[in-house]
């Protein structure tokens, strides 16, 4: 204890009495020197570099990150870039990205580059600055780790979460069902706790510029859009750069991507793209959506199986909301319509005369279409597991498809040609099993053995069977939305905000 006492009286000496060193003149340390180093505005003191911190930290949170930078600094959070030798160089390395964030859409203000630049020139030229350095650093400190886990999480995960804002666009009240409120159903990526960890190590690692550069989004059309947004900027077509930045947003969103095999349906542009990569082939046409009070969900999901002649089993929702209270003991509605109703139990067929809308509600029937010409799914589905029943079908209404806007159904979606698509992923098929389910279907073979057959077996046509096939080659599909995305020659094309999404994430992204 006595030598920690002796020790400032000794290091005094030295400065004073130091002259030469290896034949040069070093500075002699005066009195004025030493009474600079101990003036208060000049004593750094964790103490009030948290009071500041605190202060700062009140502002409510704009996304998650904001949310887990309060709460690391209330919890006594180590300091990310304050050291020994005032603020961490590799604060210059996280500006270096900051302040590039226009060319993503964003303003410079989001991320407090301008702030940051001031109060780091003050700290450098101290004799300049009349404010306590312990509020300049706490600023900094605090500022510096709110724009890093703020940038870092929007370019690696977005700025948005999907699945909260998508999901909360109507009110329960106005849809009560919970399938008809959410829509987006993709496990999208987001960040975490270990992921604001890991960021908060790399910045105070010599690693910091090599994680900024790993966030950035990696997609193609990430980098396409904008390019296009940065164009349509220069030349001032606001509204063309708009939709390029809103749909940059929904390129940062992590979510698994179509590889190799896929379906792509995009319900902006109405239109599927089936892939097969390893072929280099694909197939496109059009499709029907979702209504605007029935919109298709997001999601994504693998082919499972291919079912001909399918029966409709009509959705609770269906029945709750628009069988039961309007066309209960109906014969000639549920006529009409080819409806009947099945009791689960039994199995056997219930008289529509019988039965109450408080049945029709209960669960213990299922009210389903027979199949064949005049289902309403056509005569061909292709299913896949999800959460919303919502499938890729045939229709009865072809003429739909000659619709500009083409948002008609309860959320299937309603394929132009769904028998390509079928010859499209069942590969294996050799053109005997194709024309087998031509015929299955009702349609004309095309082959010599598939004419002979019709001939000889006529009532093919007259009696649909209903047959399932499983589909083992490995298809996923997609369902998703984008207003501006490239079309087959890689040109990039507007489709109309038909589900009014741009409006809601427009919104969101406002804040930044």
């Amino acid at each position: 204890m006595r030598l920690f006492r002796k020790l400032p009286l000794f290091l005094f000496i030295a400065m004073i009495t130091s002259c030469q060193q290896d034949g040069k003149q070093l500075h002699i340390a005066s009195m004025q020197d030493i009474k600079e180093w101990i003036l208060p505005e000049y004593s750094l003191k964790s103490r009030h570099i948290r009071e500041q911190i605190y202060q700062l930290a009140q502002e409510a949170p704009a996304m998650y990150a904001d949310a887990y930078t309060t709460k690391y600094y209330k919890e006594k959070g180590r300091f990310v870039w304050i050291t020994r030798h005032g603020i961490d160089e590799k604060a210059d390395t996280l500006l270096s990205y900051l302040r590039k964030v226009e060319e993503e859409g964003f303003n410079t203000s989001s991320f407090y580059v301008t702030r940051i630049e001031q109060d780091l020139q003050n700290l450098r030229n101290r004799k300049d600055s009349p404010e306590d350095i312990n509020q300049l650093m706490g600023r900094l400190e605090f500022n510096l780790t709110k724009a890093l886990l703020r940038y870092a999480t929007g370019q690696r995960y977005g700025f948005i979460q999907p699945s909260h804002v998508l999901n909360n666009i109507e009110s329960e009240k106005s849809y009560p069902e919970a399938s008809q409120r959410h829509h987006f159903g993709i496990h999208a990526e987001m960040a975490t706790d270990s992921f604001y960890t890991h960021a908060l190590e790399q910045a105070r690692s010599e690693e910091l510029g090599t994680f900024l550069r790993e966030i950035q989004p990696q997609i193609p059309l990430y980098k396409t859009l904008k390019q296009e947004y940065l164009s349509a900027k220069e030349k001032g077509d606001t509204e063309r750069a708009r939709l390029a930045w809103i749909n940059m947003e929904r390129a940062r969103w992590r979510y698994p991507r179509p590889q190799d095999k896929y379906i792509w349906v995009n319900l902006a542009g109405f239109q599927l793209t089936a892939v097969n990569e390893k072929k280099d082939s694909s197939l496109t046409m059009r499709i029907c959506g979702g209504a605007i009070a029935h919109k298709s969900p997001l999601l994504t999901s693998k082919i499972s199986r291919l079912e001909l002649n399918p029966y409709w089993n009509i959705p609770p929702s269906i029945i709750r909301h628009e069988i039961a209270p309007l066309h209960t003991g109906d014969t000639a509605y549920f006529a009409r319509h080819r409806y009947e109703i099945i009791d689960k139990k039994t199995g056997g067929n219930v008289n529509p005369a019988s039965l109450s809308s408080a049945q029709l509600n209960s669960g213990q029937y299922v009210i389903r279409q027979t199949n064949g010409g005049g289902n309403s799914l056509g005569r061909i589905i292709f299913r896949f597991p999800n959460n919303y029943s919502v499938y890729l079908h045939d229709t009865n209404m072809p003429s739909a498809f000659r619709l500009a806007t083409r948002a008609v159904s309860h959320g299937c979606i309603r394929l132009e040609k769904p028998l390509d698509l079928a010859f499209f992923i069942m590969e294996d098929l050799d053109s005997i099993q194709q024309d087998r389910i031509r015929m299955e279907i009702g349609k004309a073979p095309v082959t010599q053995w598939g004419k002979r057959y019709r001939a000889q077996n006529p009532q093919t046509e007259e009696k649909p069977k209903h047959k399932f096939y499983p589909v083992e080659s490995g298809y996923s599909v997609f369902l998703d939305y984008y207003t501006l995305y490239p079309n087959r020659e890689g040109v990039l094309e507007e489709h109309p905000d038909n589900y009014h999404y741009d409006t809601v994430l427009e919104k969101a992204l406002n804040r930044f």
